[in-house]
C-alpha cells in the first residue's frame, strides 16, 4: 500500500499535519545517527516532540477504527497502541537500570488517564452538551478492575514494610503479576461477549464518515508504532543528563513527564470523543488505557525484568500509592452514576494538579 491513498482520504490540513509529523520523526532519527554530540537536551525535545506527533497520528488512526467498529473496541485499540509508547520507553528503561523511572511512569500514567485525561474529557464534553450520559454497566465493570488494580498495588507493598525480603517481594510481585495478567485478559473476554457492554448504542458503519479505510487505518497504526519505538529509544537515552543538566528529579521526570508524552494519543482522542458528545467511547478510552497499564502493561514489565535479569517488584512509593487509590477512588465516585458534568471533570484535573505539585516538592 503506497501514501498516496492514505492521504489523499485526509482533509488539506490533516494531510499537512500527517506530513509533519513523519518528516520530523525520522529526521530527528537521522539527525540522532549522524550527530551523536547533540545535546542532551536537543535529543530529548526533539524525541519528545517527534514522539507527540505520532500520539497524535495514532490518535487519528484509532479513532478511525472506532467509527468503523464499536466504542469498546476503539477504545482498547487506543489503550494498547496509545500505551506502546509508554511500554516502549518502559522496557528500554528497565534495560538501562532505571527502575525508579519505569515505576513512576506506571503510576504517573494510571493517575493520569483517571484525573488528567478522564477530568479534561469530562469538563470539554460537559461545558459543550451539557450533561452526558454512558453505561453504568460499564463504569462499574471498569471501578470494579481498577479497585483490583489498587489492591494489588497495596499487597507487595504491605509484604515490602513488613520486613519481608527483596526475594519474596520479587515472589511476590510475580505471583501479582499473573494473576493482575489473568483478570485483564477475563475483562476483555467480558467485554467481547457483552453486547451491553460493547456496543452501548453508539456503533458507527465505515460509511458513516470520511476517512480511512480500516486497512489504511491499521496501516497508519502500525507505521507510527515502528517509528516510535526508535524514538522512544532515544529519549531513553537522554534521560539522565537532562536530568542533570535541568535539575528536575528522575521521580518527577517519570511520575509526570513521561506519562504525558506517552499518554497523549489518549487524551486527544479522548477529549475530541467527549467534544462531539461520544462519552461512551471517551470513557473506554480514558479507562482501558488505565486499566492496561495497571493489569497489564506494569504486570508485564515485572515478567520481562525477571526474565532478562532486572528485576523489577510491585512495590511503590507510599505517595505513589495513596495518589493511584484516590484516583481510582475519585474516578469511580463521578462514574458510577452514568452521568457527568463540566463540574466533574473540573474536579478531577484539579486533583492531578495537586498530586503533580506534590510529585514535584518529593526529592
Amino acid at each position: 500500500m503506497t501514501a498516496a491513498p492514505i492521504l489523499g482520504a485526509l482533509s488539506p490540513v490533516v494531510r499537512g499535519a500527517v506530513i509533519v509529523v513523519v518528516t520530523l520523526a525520522v529526521a530527528t532519527i537521522v539527525v540522532h545517527l549522524l550527530v551523536p554530540s547533540l545535546a542532551p537536551t536537543a535529543v530529548f525535545g526533539l524525541s519528545a516532540v517527534s514522539i507527540l506527533g505520532l500520539a497524535w497520528l495514532i490518535g487519528q488512526a484509532t479513532e478511525r477504527l472506532g467509527e468503523i467498529t464499536s466504542p469498546q473496541l476503539g477504545g482498547i485499540l487506543n489503550a494498547t497502541f496509545g500505551n506502546v509508547a509508554e511500554l516502549i520507553i518502559a522496557f528500554f528503561a528497565l534495560q538501562a537500570g532505571l527502575i525508579d523511572v519505569v515505576k513512576a511512569s506506571l503510576t504517573g500514567s494510571i493517575i493520569g488517564n483517571l484525573l488528567l485525561v478522564l477530568g479534561l474529557s469530562v469538563l470539554v464534553g460537559g461545558l459543550r452538551n451539557g450533561r452526558q450520559t454512558f453505561s453504568r454497566e460499564v463504569a462499574g465493570s471498569n471501578a470494579a478492575l481498577l479497585v483490583l488494580a489498587a489492591i494489588s498495588l497495596l499487597i507487595p507493598a504491605v509484604l515490602a514494610f513488613s520486613g519481608g525480603s527483596a526475594g519474596n517481594v520479587v515472589q511476590d510481585s510475580v505471583l501479582v503479576s499473573i494473576f493482575l495478567i489473568a483478570g485483564y485478559v477475563l475483562s476483555l473476554v467480558y467485554q467481547f461477549t457483552n453486547p451491553a457492554s460493547t456496543l452501548a448504542g453508539q456503533v458507527h458503519d465505515e460509511e458513516a464518515s470520511s476517512g480511512w479505510t480500516g486497512r489504511e487505518a491499521a496501516v497508519v497504526l502500525v507505521g507510527a508504532a515502528v517509528i516510535l519505538a526508535i524514538l522512544s529509544e532515544i529519549l531513553v537515552g537522554a534521560i539522565e543528563p537532562v536530568v542533570e543538566t535541568i535539575g528536575l528529579t528522575t521521580f518527577f521526570v517519570g511520575v509526570v513527564v513521561l506519562p504525558v508524552i506517552g499518554n497523549l494519543a489518549e487524551q486527544l482522542v479522548a477529549v475530541q470523543l467527549a467534544f462531539k458528545n461520544k462519552m461512551q467511547f471517551s470513557m473506554a478510552v480514558s479507562y482501558g488505557a488505565s486499566l492496561q497499564v495497571a493489569l497489564f502493561v506494569a504486570p508485564a514489565l515485572v515478567l520481562v525484568g525477571v526474565l532478562t535479569g532486572h528485576e523489577m517488584n510491585l512495590v511503590f512509593a507510599p505517595l505513589e500509592v495513596a495518589a493511584v487509590v484516590a484516583a481510582v477512588g475519585i474516578s469511580a465516585l463521578i462514574a458510577l452514576d452514568g452521568e457527568s458534568n463540566w463540574l466533574e471533570g473540573a474536579l478531577l484535573t484539579i486533583v492531578y494538579l495537586i498530586l503533580a505539585a506534590s510529585f514535584f516538592e518529593l526529592r
